[in-house]
């Protein structure tokens, strides 16, 4: 991995590995969150208890509250307040239950980043990244909720490297070049990057195999494959940057009519794609959003 210089030629990012010698202090990372880690567990089975969901969740007062909070927020518009963690299973579903129980853990791990502005940049591009995900689900044939989950949960290994290291907010406020540039700036400071994290994370963590492609590789080739989630989340994730909601300020971006090209055609024209409509879904959710530090 070259440590000088910045590689203007190749846009194809490498492969995350999981590292079996991963840095001393990403080691030393708190467990994420133990409640959560046993919902998406029981929410991987098909024959799913909602009774069983609704008393793993009040077994954390602290993370149901939380959840509860989130629910009634503007970002869901209920017109009745959901009073109850079982009332908002049933209310919501087992899907977006899943994904308000992902966002408060993360959110958690946002709270403690030492770096403000640099956790908060990382925040919000993960929340563009899952609304774009739910936005573009339609055409890649899969359940929005899903890729919404699987679109916030695409960059926990960037913030897990914020909390493991103090220094790697400098690195993403004077990054520049492509991504893959970037994963190589990592390599070279850090030992590991933020894929490599990602890999190396939800799998200590014991999170479902599901969350580990898009953790460690969503910053590969896109591929326009209709039922493919992590490209799906890649194309996502090139949306929110391209749409100015980066991690890395400096980092170039694809613009975003580029993208629009990648979108799948097959189960449903792309042609119902709106550009516009997307920056505006974007722009309303984040603004609105309760999580935002």
């Amino acid at each position: 991995m070259p440590c000088m210089g910045v590689n203007t030629k190749s846009a194809e990012p490498k492969n995350a590995k999981a590292s079996t010698h991963p840095p001393e202090r990403l080691c030393k990372l708190p467990v994420f969150r133990p409640v959560t880690v046993q919902l998406l567990a029981l929410l991987s089975s098909e024959d799913v208890d909602v009774v069983k969901v609704t008393e793993l969740l009040n077994s954390d007062p602290a993370f149901s509250a939380e959840i509860l909070t989130l629910a009634n927020s503007s970002l869901y518009a209920r017109q009745n307040r959901i009073d109850t963690v079982h009332k908002a299973v049933v209310v919501l579903g087992l899907e977006r239950t899943r994904a308000l129980a992902v966002t408060v853990a993360l959110h958690g791990m946002v709270r403690g980043i030492k770096s403000k502005g640099a956790g908060q940049d990382c925040w919000r591009h993960s929340r563009a990244t899952a609304i774009a995900a739910r936005w573009l689900a339609p055409f890649y044939r899969i359940n929005p909720e899903q890729a919404y989950t699987a679109g916030l949960m695409h960059d926990i290994g960037r913030l897990g490297m914020l909390s493991a290291f103090p220094e790697y907010p400098d690195l993403l406020s004077s990054a520049v070049g492509s991504n893959q540039d970037l994963l190589d700036q990592e390599g070279c400071s850090f030992s590991t990057n933020h894929c490599e994290a990602g890999l190396f994370l939800t799998r200590i963590w014991g999170l479902p195999e599901e969350f580990w492609d898009t953790a460690s590789q969503h910053h590969a080739p896109l591929t326009g494959e209709i039922g493919d989630r992590t490209d799906l989340v890649r194309l996502s994730c090139l949306f929110a940057q391209s749409l100015g909601f980066k991690a890395a300020p400096g980092i170039d971006c694809w613009p975003p009519e580029s993208l629009v090209e990648w979108i799948p055609q097959g189960a449903l024209p792309r042609s119902r794609f709106s550009l516009e409509d997307l920056a505006d879904r974007l722009q309303t959710e984040l603004d609105g959003d309760p999580t935002t530090l």
